[in-house]
Protein backbone atom coordinates (compact mmCIF):
# COMPACT_ATOMS: atom_id res chain seq x y z
CA UNK A 1 0.00 0.00 0.00
CA UNK A 2 1.17 3.66 -0.75
CA UNK A 3 -0.27 6.64 0.47
CA UNK A 4 -2.28 8.63 -2.52
CA UNK A 5 -2.15 12.45 -1.86
CA UNK A 6 -5.21 12.99 -4.46
CA UNK A 7 -7.26 10.66 -2.69
CA UNK A 8 -6.09 11.63 0.86
CA UNK A 9 -6.11 7.40 1.39
CA UNK A 10 -3.58 4.43 0.92
CA UNK A 11 -3.84 2.70 -2.19
CA UNK A 12 -2.38 -0.61 -3.43
CA UNK A 13 1.00 0.20 -5.02
CA UNK A 14 0.66 -0.16 -8.60
CA UNK A 15 -3.17 1.51 -8.55
CA UNK A 16 -3.58 5.12 -9.57
CA UNK A 17 -6.64 7.94 -9.59
CA UNK A 18 -8.91 8.93 -12.03
CA UNK A 19 -11.26 11.81 -11.68
CA UNK A 20 -15.13 11.06 -12.20
CA UNK A 21 -15.32 12.65 -15.87
CA UNK A 22 -12.84 10.24 -17.43
CA UNK A 23 -15.32 7.36 -15.87
CA UNK A 24 -18.70 8.55 -16.37
CA UNK A 25 -20.84 10.36 -19.51
CA UNK A 26 -23.36 13.14 -17.86
CA UNK A 27 -26.12 13.76 -19.76
CA UNK A 28 -27.74 16.64 -18.09
CA UNK A 29 -28.44 18.56 -21.36
CA UNK A 30 -30.58 15.88 -22.31
CA UNK A 31 -33.02 16.78 -19.28
CA UNK A 32 -36.02 18.40 -19.79
CA UNK A 33 -38.07 20.39 -16.54
CA UNK A 34 -41.48 19.78 -16.29
CA UNK A 35 -44.02 21.73 -13.84
CA UNK A 36 -46.55 20.11 -11.91
CA UNK A 37 -49.12 21.59 -14.17
CA UNK A 38 -47.52 20.18 -17.20
CA UNK A 39 -47.23 16.81 -15.31
CA UNK A 40 -51.10 16.53 -14.78
CA UNK A 41 -51.61 17.02 -18.47
CA UNK A 42 -48.94 13.79 -19.15
CA UNK A 43 -50.18 11.43 -16.75
CA UNK A 44 -48.80 7.87 -17.76
CA UNK A 45 -46.45 5.20 -16.22
CA UNK A 46 -43.24 6.24 -16.64
CA UNK A 47 -41.47 7.19 -13.59
CA UNK A 48 -40.19 10.97 -13.60
CA UNK A 49 -37.61 11.13 -11.29
CA UNK A 50 -36.23 14.29 -8.87
CA UNK A 51 -33.11 14.47 -6.58
CA UNK A 52 -34.36 11.68 -4.11
CA UNK A 53 -36.49 9.76 -6.06
CA UNK A 54 -39.53 9.33 -8.12
CA UNK A 55 -41.58 12.30 -8.00
CA UNK A 56 -44.92 11.01 -10.70
CA UNK A 57 -44.98 9.32 -13.46
CA UNK A 58 -45.56 10.63 -16.82
CA UNK A 59 -46.33 9.47 -20.29
CA UNK A 60 -43.40 9.25 -22.21
CA UNK A 61 -39.63 8.98 -21.66
CA UNK A 62 -36.27 11.28 -22.39
CA UNK A 63 -34.02 8.84 -21.26
CA UNK A 64 -33.75 4.91 -21.84
CA UNK A 65 -31.12 2.58 -20.34
CA UNK A 66 -29.16 2.47 -17.35
CA UNK A 67 -28.16 5.22 -15.26
CA UNK A 68 -26.91 6.87 -11.95
CA UNK A 69 -28.67 10.18 -10.79
CA UNK A 70 -26.62 12.09 -8.25
CA UNK A 71 -28.88 14.77 -6.81
CA UNK A 72 -27.67 18.27 -7.82
CA UNK A 73 -29.33 20.91 -5.98
CA UNK A 74 -31.63 20.93 -3.07
CA UNK A 75 -31.35 17.91 -0.87
CA UNK A 76 -27.74 16.57 -1.77
CA UNK A 77 -26.46 14.78 1.11
CA UNK A 78 -27.75 12.37 3.69
CA UNK A 79 -27.31 12.28 7.46
CA UNK A 80 -23.33 10.95 6.69
CA UNK A 81 -22.92 13.29 4.19
CA UNK A 82 -22.39 11.21 1.45
CA UNK A 83 -24.72 11.80 -2.16
CA UNK A 84 -28.15 11.09 -2.37
CA UNK A 85 -27.45 8.85 -5.23
CA UNK A 86 -30.19 6.47 -7.27
CA UNK A 87 -29.57 3.58 -9.71
CA UNK A 88 -32.06 3.86 -12.51
CA UNK A 89 -33.28 1.46 -15.45
CA UNK A 90 -35.49 1.40 -18.41
CA UNK A 91 -37.64 4.23 -19.78
CA UNK A 92 -37.33 7.64 -17.65
CA UNK A 93 -38.10 11.22 -17.58
CA UNK A 94 -35.45 13.09 -15.02
CA UNK A 95 -35.74 16.49 -14.01
CA UNK A 96 -33.18 19.01 -13.40
CA UNK A 97 -32.63 18.69 -9.99
CA UNK A 98 -30.36 15.83 -10.78
CA UNK A 99 -27.46 14.37 -13.27
CA UNK A 100 -28.30 12.01 -14.93
CA UNK A 101 -24.78 9.67 -15.21
CA UNK A 102 -23.81 6.74 -17.75
CA UNK A 103 -20.50 4.61 -17.30
CA UNK A 104 -17.99 4.99 -19.79
CA UNK A 105 -16.78 1.35 -21.31
CA UNK A 106 -14.87 -0.51 -19.14
CA UNK A 107 -17.59 0.08 -16.07
CA UNK A 108 -21.02 -0.56 -15.16
CA UNK A 109 -23.46 1.37 -13.65
CA UNK A 110 -23.29 -0.38 -10.40
CA UNK A 111 -19.34 0.06 -10.22
CA UNK A 112 -20.53 3.70 -10.90
CA UNK A 113 -22.98 3.80 -8.19
CA UNK A 114 -20.17 2.33 -5.43
CA UNK A 115 -17.25 5.27 -6.23
CA UNK A 116 -19.40 7.39 -6.34
CA UNK A 117 -21.59 6.88 -2.77
CA UNK A 118 -18.79 7.70 -0.37
CA UNK A 119 -17.79 10.96 -1.79
CA UNK A 120 -18.04 13.70 0.57
CA UNK A 121 -20.20 16.06 -0.32
CA UNK A 122 -18.95 18.99 1.23
CA UNK A 123 -15.86 19.04 -0.67
CA UNK A 124 -17.83 19.28 -3.85
CA UNK A 125 -20.62 21.71 -3.00
CA UNK A 126 -21.44 24.95 -3.61
CA UNK A 127 -23.79 27.65 -1.79
CA UNK A 128 -24.52 27.58 1.76
CA UNK A 129 -28.56 28.05 2.19
CA UNK A 130 -29.01 26.50 -1.71
CA UNK A 131 -26.52 23.86 -1.82
CA UNK A 132 -25.84 22.78 -5.37
CA UNK A 133 -23.12 20.21 -7.01
CA UNK A 134 -22.25 21.59 -10.57
CA UNK A 135 -21.01 19.66 -13.52
CA UNK A 136 -17.08 20.81 -13.30
CA UNK A 137 -16.94 19.86 -9.25
CA UNK A 138 -18.51 16.76 -10.04
CA UNK A 139 -16.46 15.74 -13.01
CA UNK A 140 -13.26 16.79 -11.45
CA UNK A 141 -13.11 14.75 -8.09
CA UNK A 142 -10.63 12.21 -8.17
CA UNK A 143 -11.65 8.53 -7.47
CA UNK A 144 -9.65 5.64 -7.52
CA UNK A 145 -9.43 4.00 -10.68
CA UNK A 146 -9.00 0.20 -10.51
CA UNK A 147 -7.34 -2.10 -12.89
CA UNK A 148 -8.75 -3.35 -16.53
CA UNK A 149 -8.62 -6.61 -15.37
CA UNK A 150 -9.90 -6.61 -11.56
CA UNK A 151 -12.75 -3.91 -13.11
CA UNK A 152 -13.64 -6.39 -15.37
CA UNK A 153 -13.95 -9.31 -13.18
CA UNK A 154 -15.96 -7.35 -11.01
CA UNK A 155 -18.57 -6.39 -13.22
CA UNK A 156 -18.47 -10.01 -14.69
CA UNK A 157 -19.47 -11.29 -11.34
CA UNK A 158 -21.75 -8.29 -10.53
CA UNK A 159 -23.53 -7.43 -13.68
CA UNK A 160 -25.84 -10.50 -13.11
CA UNK A 161 -26.81 -9.35 -9.23
CA UNK A 162 -26.96 -5.88 -10.21
CA UNK A 163 -29.80 -6.80 -13.08
CA UNK A 164 -31.73 -8.95 -10.88
CA UNK A 165 -32.23 -6.24 -8.09
CA UNK A 166 -33.41 -3.95 -10.62
CA UNK A 167 -35.93 -6.43 -12.19
CA UNK A 168 -36.58 -7.30 -8.65
CA UNK A 169 -37.42 -3.29 -7.87
CA UNK A 170 -39.60 -3.15 -10.93
CA UNK A 171 -41.79 -5.65 -9.93
CA UNK A 172 -42.15 -4.55 -6.45
CA UNK A 173 -43.03 -0.69 -7.94
CA UNK A 174 -45.83 -2.27 -10.49
CA UNK A 175 -47.02 -4.41 -7.39
CA UNK A 176 -47.11 -1.29 -5.47
CA UNK A 177 -48.95 0.42 -8.32
CA UNK A 178 -51.64 -2.52 -8.20
CA UNK A 179 -52.11 -2.32 -4.50
CA UNK A 180 -52.50 1.38 -4.47
CA UNK A 181 -55.25 1.32 -7.28
CA UNK A 182 -56.86 -2.15 -5.83
CA UNK A 183 -56.87 -0.86 -1.91
CA UNK A 184 -59.20 1.85 -2.32
CA UNK A 185 -61.48 0.05 -4.63
CA UNK A 186 -61.82 -2.89 -1.70
CA UNK A 187 -62.37 -0.33 0.93
CA UNK A 188 -65.16 1.91 -0.89
CA UNK A 189 -67.14 -1.65 -1.58
CA UNK A 190 -66.51 -1.54 -5.54
CA UNK A 191 -64.52 -4.61 -5.41
CA UNK A 192 -64.59 -7.91 -3.31
CA UNK A 193 -62.40 -11.01 -2.63
CA UNK A 194 -63.99 -13.88 -3.32
CA UNK A 195 -62.72 -17.38 -0.81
Amino acid sequence: MVFCDELNQEIPQSWSYTSIGNISICLDSERIPLSNQQRQKMKGFIPYYGATGIMDYVNRPIFSGDFVLFAEDGSIMDDNGNPILQRISGDVWVNNHTHVLQPVKGYSCRLLYLLLKDIPVAMIKTGSIQMKINQANLNSYNVLSIPDSIRSNFIEQIEPIDAKIMQIRKENSNLIKIRDWLLPMLMNGQATINE
